[in-house]
């Protein structure tokens, strides 16, 4: 096997990582949210204005548009809280559905982490919900205000192992060496040595 096609091959492979080490684009961003109780329509939340992913700098607008005993009655009723993120960014346009338990958000009193996944090129490619609440609903509420308590965090995606070039090339150095002194066994069964 000639070393020079491989190491070629490494090389590229190693460029191509290590270009994506930081977050490619850095643009700002709005993501238009919509909500929605069990089957009813999906109504007009807010909006997250994102101005750097790099920095994690967002802005949230929302209003609940429930009042708190829809959120105690969907929760009774074993329905789901449904949230619809349509992003805006890098002149791409998509909608992410994600969905928790209603009566785990009334439990929390509205309090809610709204996930933002990023990519390595610095694309958008998921927004998640979810409650700080227990994954199971216990007990009940008192009365609150229907004012939406959210904490929005943007999750990066993280390279993969590197293969360590440096200590492969070594190795196939020192085995071409060993090769050319005549000082390197043959670990080929029996059958591969005398059979041919």
């Amino acid at each position: 096997m000639a070393l020079q096609p491989v190491l070629q091959f490494i090389v590229v492979c190693l460029l191509s990582i290590a270009s994506k080490g930081e977050l490619e684009s850095d643009a700002s961003s709005v993501i238009q949210l919509s909500h929605s109780l069990g089957s009813q329509p999906f109504e007009t939340r807010g909006q997250i204005n994102v101005r750097s992913l790099k920095s994690g700098s967002v802005n949230i607008q929302q209003d609940s548009s429930y009042d708190w005993k829809d959120y105690k009655e969907a929760g009774e009723a074993n329905e789901f809280y449904h949230l619809e993120a349509f992003v805006k960014y890098n002149g791409i346009e998509r909608t992410f559905l994600t969905s928790t338990k209603a009566c785990l958000l009334y439990e929390s009193q509205l309090a809610d982490i709204i996930t933002i996944h990023v990519d390595l090129l610095g694309n958008i490619y998921g927004v998640s919900v979810a409650t700080p609440h227990s994954q199971q609903c216990t007990g009940t509420v008192p009365e609150f205000e229907p004012n939406f308590n959210t904490t929005v965090l943007i999750s990066y995606m993280e390279h993969g192992p590197v293969p360590d070039v440096a200590m492969y090339v070594q190795k196939v150095e020192q085995e071409k060496v060993a090769k050319e002194r005549g000082e390197t066994k043959d670990n080929r069964s029996f059958i591969a040595k005398y059979v041919s």
